[in-house]
């Protein structure tokens, strides 16, 4: 695999959090890179050391955290941070503009519900004090998958817009004992902006 990013390569991207509010911390990010042909050429996953007392713990049930497993593999913050970072830079295919007009490139992010998402990682990285090598405008399947069935009347849609529920309405393999852990909803919401 060469080290140079495709032109118009994304990274699908997913965050595990101790509950809904960006104060929240981020606990677990999994993330595809694919190709301009939506191939997958590189994947992220880390869990993330933090503070348990900072969390909600019903999100912490729903989110399926095994506090030994977190213990043993977890990483502190700021290095999870730097490793995501190192990650996007290698896939950055967006380019923007600096204060002093000059052009870069960052990585072109996607997500389920980006409006959660792109947020949360842009507070987190900001207490950090890190700069986030992503574009501000993140792609969202889940608006995609709106206007699918707004263009395509004649389909009757899902009862809900969860992405476990579009993955099985839409043959995206995802098993519910899969969903919310950030590497498979990662790879499954890739899957979907495939198929809608």
């Amino acid at each position: 695999m060469s080290s140079k990013a495709p032109p118009k390569s994304m990274v699908f991207a997913d965050i595990e959090t101790g509950g809904l509010e960006t104060s929240r911390p981020i606990i677990q990010i999994g993330a595809i890179a694919v190709d301009e042909d939506l191939r997958e050429v590189g994947q992220f996953e880390t869990k993330i050391r933090f503070d348990e007392s900072t969390a909600c713990p019903h999100a912490l049930r729903r989110i399926h955290y095994r506090r030994a497993e977190w213990q043993r593999t977890a990483v502190p913050a700021r290095s999870a941070a730097f490793s995501f970072a190192r990650f996007l830079r290698k896939h950055a295919s967006a380019e923007v503009y600096g204060r002093d007009l000059s052009a870069f490139k960052v990585a072109q992010l996607a997500a389920h519900n980006a409006e959660f998402d792109g947020p949360f990682l842009r507070a987190w990285y900001d207490r950090l004090g890190l700069f986030l090598p992503a574009s501000s405008r993140v792609l969202c399947t889940l608006q995609r998958s709106y206007w699918y069935f707004h263009e395509n009347p004649q389909l009757c849609p899902p009862d809900d817009f969860r992405l476990l529920t579009l993955c099985n309405y839409f043959g995206v393999p995802l098993r519910a004992d899969q969903a919310h852990e950030a590497l498979e909803d990662a790879r499954a919401t890739a899957a979907l902006y495939r198929m809608v």
